[in-house]
């Protein structure tokens, strides 16, 4: 297995990308909605968790931690089975900020940017964490102001590497036949991986499918496999 690499651990995926995807970039998983974002990068952060023994923060902007934990224990993604192994999943719930700050001016009162790279750095700091996940991209959009798109991600983009960490960021594309990776237009350009969840209806069926868009100073393959997830693992069918 290559050096360097953060492994995504879904089946026949790692290979094609030589090993996984590079350490410390900011990758995006991007898809509509239904596709399974968040699970597949809650499920990077666990089995890294559990097999590589790293440690990974999960920053939730929409959904509580309570609701977020039981939804990955009933997948088979348990936090407390890391308890003894030395590692484990650090989950910052900014729901309780957004909930707090309702009745409020929220984009006047809060920076929202600097709060969550704040609290991260702190956790990372406090837990020496390698991995960073942020849900989502969408999210922070509808609370943060960014009167200059370009210019005010590429800078939330920069803070994020300096972090020191391997980032992962869901991003929903509103309009998939587009290919718009982001809101802006300008988040797939900034990134330094893209992978890529499609949905495809097949009669009676949704058929869940996964490409490496984009990865960086990285031989890999471009096609679409179809991605199965049999209630504890993902994996891409390449036959």
């Amino acid at each position: 297995m290559a050096e360097g690499r953060l492994r995504t651990f879904v089946g026949g995926l790692d290979t094609r990308m030589e090993g996984g995807i590079p350490e410390k970039y900011v990758t995006l998983i991007c898809g509509r909605a239904g596709t399974m974002k968040s699970t597949l990068a809650y499920y990077i952060l666990f089995n890294n968790a559990k097999i590589k023994k790293k440690r990974g923060i999960y920053v939730t902007l929409e959904q509580t931690r309570v609701s977020l934990l039981e939804h990955m224990i009933k997948l088979g993604m348990d936090t407390q089975t890391l308890a003894d192994s030395g590692s484990g999943i650090v989950v910052i719930d900014m729901t309780r900020l957004r909930k707090e700050t309702k009745a409020k001016t929220v984009r006047e009162d809060i920076n929202w940017v600097d709060s969550i790279i704040q609290t991260v750095d702190s956790y990372r700091m406090k837990y020496s964490c390698d991995i960073l996940v942020l849900d989502s991209l969408a999210a922070l959009y509808s609370l943060a102001t960014f009167s200059n798109p370009r210019s005010d991600i590429f800078f939330f983009f920069e803070r994020l590497r300096e972090l020191d960490m391997s980032v992962i960021i869901i991003s929903e594309m509103l309009d998939p036949d587009k290919e718009l990776f982001g809101m802006f237009g300008v988040e797939d350009f900034l990134a330094d991986g893209i992978i890529h969840l499609d949905l495809e209806k097949s009669g009676r069926r949704v058929n869940l499918f996964l490409s490496v868009f984009k990865m960086r100073k990285t031989n890999h393959d471009r096609s679409y496999y179809p991605l199965m997830f049999d209630g504890t693992k993902f994996e891409i069918i390449t036959d």
